[in-house]
């Protein structure tokens, strides 16, 4: 672009400065208030874990064509940088196949999916993330997940703090 990126992200930050918003690199007050952190109960099934090559595999068998993404269609096989990017518009479109158009071997329906966190593993963790199908409130039933605890995020919460230094962000 012909700025080198130190100037760049000076810029950025001047801007956002003059326009009032939040100092770049920081979450709001409100964003850590605004969460929390629970401990669920999933009913009895299984995941699909979107990062396994046998998933990619499948999704090249199961579903050949083209593939929305923010930027218009790909015609290009799947990969893990495209099951774990920043494009809403492909990730959202591959899990809605999966919802809607798989029954696993034993013939029940997926809960959703996991996936590898895009910012790594962190050491002694799985780093997998979730995201469940709310299968039942869909059909107008009562939802079958239990919340076992609820709590809130703490400033100084031990894993709030460690994803802000891994992240490399801060928070009031």
């Amino acid at each position: 672009m012909g700025i080198a990126l130190d100037d760049m992200w000076n810029d950025i930050v001047a801007e956002w400065h003059e326009a009032g918003n939040m100092k770049a690199s920081w979450l709001p007050q409100v964003f850590r208030e605004g969460r929390g952190m629970y401990t669920l109960r999933f009913p009895e099934g299984w995941w699909i874990d979107v990062t396994a090559i046998e998933t990619i595999s499948a999704l090249h068998e199961l579903f050949d064509g083209t593939w929305p993404t923010s930027n218009g269609q790909i015609e290009e096989p799947l990969t893990l940088a495209h099951l774990t990017g920043d494009d809403r518009v492909l990730t959202t479109a591959i899990a809605t196949e999966l919802r809607e158009n798989i029954t696993l071997d034993d013939g029940t329906l997926p809960l959703g999916i996991q996936f590898v966190s895009k910012h790594g593993v962190p050491a002694g963790q799985t780093g997998q993330c979730w995201a469940y199908w709310m299968r039942s409130v869909d059909s107008g039933l009562d939802e079958a997940t239990e919340v076992l605890v609820s709590e809130g995020i703490e400033l100084n919460d031990p894993d709030f703090v460690a994803a802000q230094e891994h992240c490399k962000i801060k928070s009031r």
